[in-house]
C-alpha cells in the first residue's frame, strides 16, 4: 500500500516548528552560558592568605590585582571589603595560623573554597598523607608552576618557619624540609639561655653589613651573623643538593623575610606578594 504524500503546507509547518523548538533552545544556551560567563569571568575573585603572623587579601578583576591589603581576622574588615565589592562572587581561602571559621562567618552569600590537599589542584601530591600538607605550601608550588611551568622549580619560604618545597618538571610536588625562620632562631636563644638578648628582624636593616661578617664586635651581632648567615649556608646546602638531582632548577625564594638574602643568593628568584596571590588564583580557577 503507497503511503499518503504529505503536503507542502504540512512540510513547512513541520519546518516551522522545528526551526522555533532550534531557536528556544538557542536562547536558553546562550542564557545559561551567559550565567556560567558573569559568574567565571565578569565577577571579581577573592583571595585570603592567613599565616602565622599576618592575615592578607587581593582582589582580583581577571589576572589583575584591584586591591591587596592586610586585615584583622577578628574584626570585620572582610565584611567591609565585600560591602565595596559586591561584584565579588567566589574566593579561596588558605591559612596556617587558623581563623578559617572567623573569617568564613563575614563571607557569607560568597562561594568560598578553603584550600587543604583535598582541594582538585593543577598538580600531584607525592605527599603520603595528604591532609598533613600545610595550604601555603600548596598554594606556592601553585605559584611556581604559573611562573615556570612545566619546569623543576624549588620554592623556599622563609616566614615563621622555612619550608623547601619541589614540583618536577611533570606537575609532581614532594614536600621538602621544614626548619625555624629568622625570629623563631632569635627567641629560641633568648628562651633557652639566660644572657642571650632578644632581636627580633623588624629591628635590622636589611641591607646592613652587619650580618655577613663572621668577625663581630659584640653579642648582638653575634646573633645577626650566626642567624642570618646561618640560613644562607643552609639555603645554598639545599640548593646545591636539590641541583644534583632535578636538571636545570628554577629556584624561587619567597615569604616575608626573604629580602635579608636579596643580596646573597645568585641565580635565584625572589617574588613578592603578588607571587603567591596569583597561585590562590591559579588554584582558584582549576576548580
Amino acid at each position: 500500500m503507497v503511503p499518503p504524500l504529505i503536503s507542502t503546507a504540512k512540510i513547512q509547518h513541520f519546518s516551522l516548528v522545528r526551526q522555533e523548538k532550534l531557536f528556544f533552545l538557542k536562547i536558553i544556551f546562550l542564557f545559561t552560558h551567559y550565567q556560567y560567563f558573569c559568574r567565571k569571568i565578569l565577577s571579581d575573585m577573592l583571595t585570603i592568605d592567613i599565616g602565622n603572623t599576618r592575615a592578607k587579601y587581593a582582589i582580583f578583576d581577571k589576572e589583575d590585582i584591584i586591591e591587596m591589603s592586610t586585615f584583622d581576622p577578628y574584626s570585620n574588615d572582610l565584611k567591609h571589603i565585600i560591602s565595596k565589592h559586591p561584584q565579588i562572587k567566589k574566593g579561596i581561602l588558605s591559612s596556617v595560623g587558623g581563623k578559617i571559621e572567623e573569617c568564613l562567618k563575614q563571607l557569607e552569600g560568597i562561594e568560598i573554597i578553603t584550600l587543604s590537599g583535598s582541594t582538585p589542584l593543577p598538580f600531584r601530591l607525592g605527599y603520603e598523607k595528604k591532609d598533613q600538607v600545610g595550604s601555603d605550601r600548596l598554594v606556592a608550588v601553585a605559584s611556581a608552576m604559573m611562573a615556570k611551568p612545566n619546569q623543576n622549580s624549588l620554592i623556599i619560604d622563609i616566614g615563621t618557619c622555612i619550608t623547601y618545597d619541589i614540583i618536577t618538571s611533570d606537575n609532581i610536588h614532594y614536600g621538602g624540609p621544614i626548619s625555624p625562620g629568622i625570629n623563631l632562631r632569635f627567641k629560641s636563644m633568648n628562651d633557652y639561655t639566660e644572657k642571650l638578648p632578644l632581636i627580633n628582624s623588624r629591628q635590622l636593616n636589611p641591607t646592613s653589613d652587619t650580618h655577613n661578617s663572621a668577625i663581630c664586635n659584640n653579642t648582638e651581632e653575634c646573633l645577626i651573623a650566626g642567624v642570618i648567615e646561618g640560613i644562607r649556608f643552609e639555603f645554598e646546602g639545599f640548593i646545591k643538593m636539590y641541583s644534583n638531582i632535578y636538571e636545570n632548577l628554577n629556584v624561587f625564594i619567597i615569604g616575608g623575610d626573604n629580602i635579608f638574602f636579596e643580596n646573597k643568593l645568585k641565580n635565584c628568584i625572589f617574588a613578592d606578594a603578588k607571587f603567591t596571590f596569583n597561585g590562590l588564583r591559579y588554584i582558584l580557577n582549576c576548580q
